[in-house]
């Protein structure tokens, strides 16, 4: 993964500009990902060009503003990239905060998102489909998608930051919100940086919390083991968050008796091993695609045909608990090398209680040695993997393709026929036809 966030700057004068900071910090940028301009704009004129012209400063302290939330909200992966455009943020307001066009100020922003999932951080842009879409004289013409590691997406935007307030300071203007808003978040000790980055994760500015919420999330930090937390605080809802530990203590003893219904996993251990060791420090490597070859060594260890119902009961016992788990999608535990599950009580029927089974089989088996987690409606690598490698177990890409072939028609009825074969939902199915068959491109949802 060799693709950076980049902004070119030209520093210019500004005579008609009556705002110092503004005035100081006029410019024509171009903004770059990888290999790919982002702010190449149709003028009014029809001209095309790279660059564009206004002040840098409402992007830095737009950036230095959201920089805990930009690097640490996963909470927008459960969203698909299609409707991260700054058309949806009413439905979504998160993109107040992820998109650029959140530094408003009357100046021309290209519509572009950033979202980490953990190591790796979503980086998409959409062009405008009409002149003063955006209310300025232009219209950014280019749509991408790319997957920057998230230590040089912080480099990026901070490089904005920096280059901003260094052109302030030559200008005679040191101190200013931007300086002042940097300056803090540079000189956060470590519980204050972990308190920043924990509010971040469900979307909340660290900065403007009341002191009753500020208290509840550090109590509510203070309880949960290290190893839960970070998916915690990723899934629960921000409203209740005392009550979502409540569901925790109450599903983790029922997930430990849970386990006592399961297989012993090492033979699946086994039969993964060789892929995981071969992508173990491979970020770039698409997630869903070592979740699609986890459940293929899995399916041939067992000796399944592409055709064959896999039956998930016998490796991953069910529990439950019969109240609101506020957010959560499950809680896992694992004993003995046996997984137990408790599923959130808003699952209804069979299909959705064996895909939530294999997805927590996913996660047990990509990290060994974790003894509990959360099944987390954020979709970060680990859940990204998992997600792929739920849908190739129980719905083989191969054997829907073998069984379409049979029917002799790709229709909504031979889909859902298929579905009830593997006594999953139709949508499963349908989403691995559109992503491993109907087309080449794994641009995949898990």
């Amino acid at each position: 993964m060799n693709v950076s966030l980049d902004t070119r700057i030209e520093w210019l004068e500004a005579p008609g500009v009556t705002t110092p900071e503004l005035a100081a910090t006029w410019a024509r940028y171009e903004i770059w990902v990888g290999n790919r301009c982002v702010t190449q704009v149709e003028a009014n004129d029809g001209n095309f060009r790279r660059g564009i012209y206004g002040s840098l400063y409402p992007l830095a302290y737009w950036v230095a503003s959201n920089w805990w939330v930009l690097t640490s909200h996963i909470r927008p992966t459960e969203v698909e990239t299609r409707y991260w455009t700054w058309r949806n943020v009413d439905r979504y307001p998160w993109l107040a905060q992820h998109n650029l066009r959140g530094a408003s100020d009357g100046m021309p922003w290209p519509d572009l998102t950033i979202v980490t999932e953990g190591a790796v951080s979503h980086i998409v842009w959409a062009q405008d489909q009409h002149k003063n879409e955006n209310f300025t004289p232009v219209r950014f013409a280019t749509s991408g998608y790319d997957l920057v590691r998230t230590e040089d997406m912080r480099a990026g935007l901070a490089a904005i930051v920096n280059d901003v307030l260094e052109r302030l300071a030559e200008e005679g203007l040191p101190k200013t919100q931007l300086a002042e808003e940097w300056t803090s978040i540079a000189r956060a000790h470590d519980d204050e940086r972990n308190f920043c980055r924990t509010t971040a994760r469900m979307g909340l500015d660290p900065y403007s919390l009341s002191d009753q919420t500020s208290a509840e999330v550090i109590s509510v930090a203070d309880s949960l083991p290290d190893e839960i937390a970070d998916d915690f605080f990723d899934s629960a809802d921000v409203e209740a968050l005392t009550a979502a530990v409540s569901w925790i203590r109450r599903a983790s003893p029922v997930a430990d008796r849970a386990t006592m219904k399961a297989k012993v996993l090492q033979p699946l251990h086994s039969a993964i091993q060789g892929s995981l060791d071969s992508h173990a420090d491979e970020q770039d490597i698409e997630p869903w695609a070592i979740g699609y070859n986890m459940a293929r060594n899995i399916r041939h260890s067992l000796n399944l045909k592409e055709t064959d119902q896999f039956d998930i009961s016998p490796w991953v016992g069910l529990g439950d608990v019969n109240v609101p788990s506020n957010g959560l999608q499950g809680f896992v535990a694992i004993r003995n090398h046996r997984c137990g599950l408790v599923l959130d009580n808003q699952r209804v029927g069979a299909p959705a209680n064996r895909f939530g089974q294999a997805r927590a089989l996913g996660r047990a088996l990509i990290r060994p040695q974790q003894k509990q987690f959360i099944l987390s409606a954020a979709r970060g690598r680990e859940e990204r993997i998992a997600g792929a490698f739920a849908a190739e177990l129980l719905a083989p890409a191969e054997g829907i393709r073998q069984m379409l072939d049979v029917i002799g028609s790709h229709s909504d009825n031979a889909l859902d026929a298929i579905a009830r074969r593997y006594k999953v939902s139709s949508l499963l199915v349908r989403y691995q036809y559109d992503n491993q068959i109907a087309t080449a491109s794994h641009t995949s949802i898990w």
